[in-house]
């Protein structure tokens, strides 16, 4: 599924300068700096619902929370005022592709749980937004 994400980006996102994939935010302050505009799509939680079938059949619905998270990097905006802006513009290229999209016609589409900035350090900002979606464990 974050695959899928992440070529629904790349595709219907196109002013991105990059869509990859992370482990954690925590990954995102190690290693090498992204470039400015980059996003991150993460694995967050998934919460199962009971099999409803009592023998033979098995069909259990997941939901699913993936992150997303927009990396701004400015070092010439100490007060993040520009940083605010540049969040606003591509957050907005995010959630057009990805609220009510599905990446299979058997889940629900993805919809906006939740959203948040925080700073990076060195001039970089950090916008996550959680979305939900569905899927099936079927056998």
């Amino acid at each position: 599924m974050i695959q899928d994400v992440i070529t629904r980006l790349e595709t219907a996102a196109p002013s991105l300068a990059a869509v990859l994939s992370a482990e954690d935010i925590d990954a995102l302050t190690k290693g090498t700096a992204p470039k400015s505009g980059t996003v991150f799509v993460m694995p967050y939680r998934e919460r199962a619902e009971e099999n409803p079938f009592a023998s033979g059949k098995f069909r259990q619905l997941v939901h699913v929370q993936l992150l997303t998270a927009l990396v701004i990097r400015r070092h010439d905006d100490t007060k993040g005022g520009g940083k605010a802006v540049s969040f606003d513009t591509r957050k907005l290229e995010i959630e057009t592709a990805l609220a009510g999209w599905s990446s299979d016609p058997r889940n629900k589409p993805f919809e906006l749980v939740a959203g948040q900035a925080a700073s990076l350090g060195n001039g970089a900002s950090v916008y996550v937004q959680t979305w939900q979606t569905t899927r099936y464990l079927e056998n």
